[in-house]
């Protein structure tokens, strides 16, 4: 996973000399934005009655907890070549493209007031509040409640496993309480699986912009490179020109704001492979201060 930033520049270019086959780029485009126009629930759902670990989401948990660099592989190569067959013409969106391929090979935000650690096809989610589910059974053991705040959705597997982890102090006690450290809960996919900054970027690759303007659009104080498609709704996308990755995505009718997307506090190269894996206490070392 370490090679990804070679790996999406080297599909890029077999993509270019592939035969051309029917773009879904426009598929990919009316997916986001549906999904953009209808948000999911917050975190903070009302607990379930009844939840049990069945043989089916033992195998998803098993699943998610390794992604080996050939499924990686087999992800990027699909995505790639979704947005770039049949286009021989390369948009302004491709030198955003490059700019995400040479210099990110991991990065964070919050969104929605969660926190968010990208690395590949994996991607960790802190909660801002714990989601309580009733009666929950773990094979034999049955958890009268079980807290989660620690979320690991794998594309790749197409998994969202959740754990009690106990980043705040409330919750941790909790977790302890309860004896609920290292659980694997098989939570909701479609739930937590959202829209990432790459995947505007992806989608709209091959789509031409009506406008871009730099150095002129400011998203919290960062400067930003603003890009308008005349799509309908209108998107607008703000881009961070230091690593191609989206800040902010807004879809309007007219100046009649449709949805929006924020990724805040967007910070790369500081997720590591370790932090998008659940590990036991004993696997943490003191001197990172995991459970406060």
């Amino acid at each position: 996973m370490k090679y990804l930033s070679l790996i999406v520049i080297s599909l890029l270019i077999l993509a270019a000399c592939a035969a051309p086959e029917p773009s879904k780029a426009k598929q990919i485009a009316d997916d986001i934005k549906k999904q953009a126009e209808e948000p999911k629930a917050e975190a903070t759902t009302p607990p379930s009655e009844s939840n049990e670990t069945s043989p089916v989401a033992q195998e998803a948990i098993s699943a998610s907890t390794e992604t080996p660099d050939e499924d990686l592989q087999k992800t990027l190569t699909e995505t790639v070549k979704e947005v770039t067959a049949g286009n021989a013409t390369r948009t302004k969106m491709y030198d955003f493209l490059d700019t995400f391929a040479k210099n990110v090979r991991s990065y964070q935000f919050k969104y929605k007031r969660n926190a968010y650690y990208a690395k590949g096809t994996r991607y960790k989610i802190i909660l801002d509040a714990p989601v309580i589910v009733k009666n929950v059974k773990f094979g034999e053991m049955q958890k009268q409640f079980f807290y989660y705040d620690t979320i690991y959705v794998d594309r790749a597997a197409k998994t969202a496993i959740a754990f009690c982890e106990g980043h705040e102090s409330h919750v941790n006690s909790q977790c302890t309480e309860l004896d609920l450290f290292d659980l694997a809960y098989p939570a909701s996919y479609e739930e937590y699986d959202i829209i990432l900054p790459e995947d505007w970027l992806l989608a709209n690759l091959n789509n031409v912009p009506s406008q871009i303007e730099g150095n002129k659009y400011y998203i919290k104080g960062r400067a930003s490179i603003f890009v308008r498609f005349e799509t309908n709704p209108a998107l607008e996308l703000n881009i961070d020109p230091s690593t191609g990755l989206i800040m902010q995505a807004d879809l309007k009718k007219g100046s009649q704001l449709v949805s929006r997307n924020e990724y805040l506090d967007l910070v790369s190269n500081e997720v590591r492979d370790v932090d998008v894996e659940h590990r036991s206490k004993e696997e943490i070392p003191s001197s990172e201060a995991f459970y406060r």
